[in-house]
């Protein structure tokens, strides 16, 4: 059986290196030799608390974005060969242990049917180049949501990781954007691909965005995971034009040919959120949209989207550290995130 080094989470707010055994391969699966991979902060933080289910299972290995090569197939793989580039998520959990969701792993057994297969880089890539394809087509996913359009108006709470790649995608479609956080140092990094950064917090942040946008934003995404953003969210979205009058006008409903605006819900909640409809619901409709995880045809764009250079991995993490400085990294990560935004890790040396 090959053994392989992971980072394991053993227990809330502990990091260590281990040595782990992986799962025989089956006819149908690849053995993926990791070069990189990106931390999603949220999430693994969030991990590391012990959230998401995980006081129950800890020790755990987390993270589920790599980019590897394959080492071996099995006997009944198509499509897949010995020396392909891949970007890769939730590979077989090693033997004995529990994942959350397994990949920051030095190698990975990966089966080639389903949601979790691998998807192919173009032939001669730079793998760094798709370093940022997991986590950024979970954002992908929310934005092709929302179906933007070119000169609309879009806002994004919260510039972690999702809600910055939300941004940048909006961007990228042409929309105007404007960025919210709390943290100067997400503002300055979402300069890239925002007409404007508002700092939440500040006093009148919401009476600005409405200034911003001439009353709302066509579609709002919701990146912050906070009980504050999600409340705020539909507030900041532009109503139906009779609600400008000072009179009530009821016109009829088929006018506005399904023309709502869009409020895209991109994060997971620890807290408890409770709405009251009426007033949660902007003017007489929107449109909620909750896109969950990323599927195969998602991460395939996104593969796409990196090869044209749409958006580049730089722009959004730091040059990936040894992977032996990991449970430094980690926590440094989560004691400053207002200075260290992201994170990746180099697994050559493993």
């Amino acid at each position: 059986m090959t053994s392989t080094t992971a980072i394991t989470f053993t227990a809330p707010g502990q990091i260590a290196l281990q040595s782990v055994t992986l799962q025989e391969m089956t006819a149908t699966d690849v053995r993926v030799r990791t070069l990189y991979t990106q931390v999603s902060t949220g999430t693994e933080l969030r991990v590391l608390a012990g959230h998401y289910g995980a006081k129950d299972r800890f020790p755990l290995i987390p993270g589920y974005s790599a980019v590897g090569r394959v080492e071996e197939v099995g006997a009944e793989v198509k499509g897949f060969r010995v020396g392909d580039l891949v970007t890769c998520r939730n590979p077989k959990a090693p033997v004995g242990w529990n994942a959350m969701w397994g990949g920051q792993v030095g190698m990975g057994i990966h089966t080639t049917l389903g949601e979790d297969r691998p998807v192919l880089l173009p032939d001669g890539a730079d793998p760094l180049t798709y370093l940022i394809a997991e986590v950024s087509a979970i954002s992908w996913r929310g934005v092709e949501a929302a179906a933007p359009r070119a000169g609309e108006t879009a806002i994004v709470l919260g510039q972690g990781l999702i809600g910055a790649f939300a941004a940048a995608w909006l961007n990228a479609r042409g929309c105007r954007v404007i960025v919210c956080d709390l943290s100067p140092g997400r503002l300055e990094r979402a300069k890239r691909w925002s007409a404007h950064q508002v700092r939440i917090g500040d006093g009148d942040h919401e009476a600005r965005l409405a200034d911003l946008t001439c009353g709302g934003a066509d579609i709002v995404v919701e990146g912050s995971g906070t009980a504050a953003g999600a409340l705020m969210a539909p507030r900041l979205l532009r109503r139906k034009p009779q609600k400008y009058s000072k009179e009530w006008v009821v016109e009829p409903i088929h006018l506005y040919h399904q023309d709502w605006p869009r409020l895209v819900l991109q994060a997971n909640y620890i807290e408890q959120i409770t709405i009251d409809p009426f007033t949660y619901v902007r003017g007489e409709g929107m449109t909620v949209l909750a896109p969950m995880d990323r599927g195969i045809e998602d991460r395939q764009r996104v593969v796409e989207q990196l090869r044209r250079g749409t958006i580049g991995w730089s722009d959004f993490v730091p040059p990936p550290v040894p992977v032996a400085q990991a449970p430094q990294a980690y926590l440094a990560l989560r004691d400053d995130p207002h200075r260290n935004l992201a994170l990746a890790f180099d697994w050559s040396a493993a």
